[in-house]
């Protein structure tokens, strides 16, 4: 009797996605400061990595030792679609719903961030006053702009799902066409 082996997209992307909640949640825990932190930045690339790349190398271990490029593409990106939208939900969950004065202590402490930067840059008073009341207006955990950060999240997984497929990617000599002289 046959075994059916399971598919390392979902395998590794719902494991990934666990995971992914977990370390947002102990960042959330932190405070304001640490999931603002670059370490929160770190985490939310750094584990889909590590998820996408031994999705890949169990896809290549059934494969027989060979993946084909596409099948490697296609087994990241959804490691990182399924990771990315999981704290996607938690995020738009945890800040519209759950705790919304977190949701203003992240939106005081993004503002605070973006006055320093823009007056690292030289920007003059007025300009940072118009930029700040701009700022003010926008509900950054809005479904619009939670959706958007996905989308943007999803642009950078895609780049970094096409350098783990090229890495691991191994064609099988048995699936080429013969070449004729």
């Amino acid at each position: 009797m046959e075994t059916k082996q399971a598919n390392p997209l979902l395998q590794f992307g719902l494991i990934s996605a666990v995971v992914g909640i977990i370390a947002y949640i102990g960042l959330y825990l932190g405070g304001v400061k640490i999931l603002m932190s670059p370490l929160a930045f770190v985490t939310s690339y750094l584990l889909p990595i590590v998820f996408a790349v031994m999705a890949c190398l169990a896809a290549k271990k059934q494969g027989g030792g060979y993946l084909e490029f596409g099948k490697a593409l296609k087994t990241s990106f959804g490691v990182f679609v399924l990771t990315a939208l999981a704290i996607s939900v938690l995020s738009y969950v945890l800040f519209n719903v759950i705790d919304l004065e977190f949701k203003q202590a992240m939106t005081e402490e993004s503002l605070n961030m973006s006055e320093k930067m823009l007056k690292k840059f030289g920007a003059s008073q007025d300009q940072i006053d118009k930029a700040m009341d701009e700022a003010r207006k926008k509900d950054s955990f809005s479904i619009s702009n939670m959706l958007l950060g996905f989308a943007f999240s999803c642009f950078i997984y895609f780049l970094l799902a096409l350098i783990i497929a090229a890495i691991v990617k191994k064609k099988n000599p048995e699936n080429e066409m013969p070449q004729t002289l």
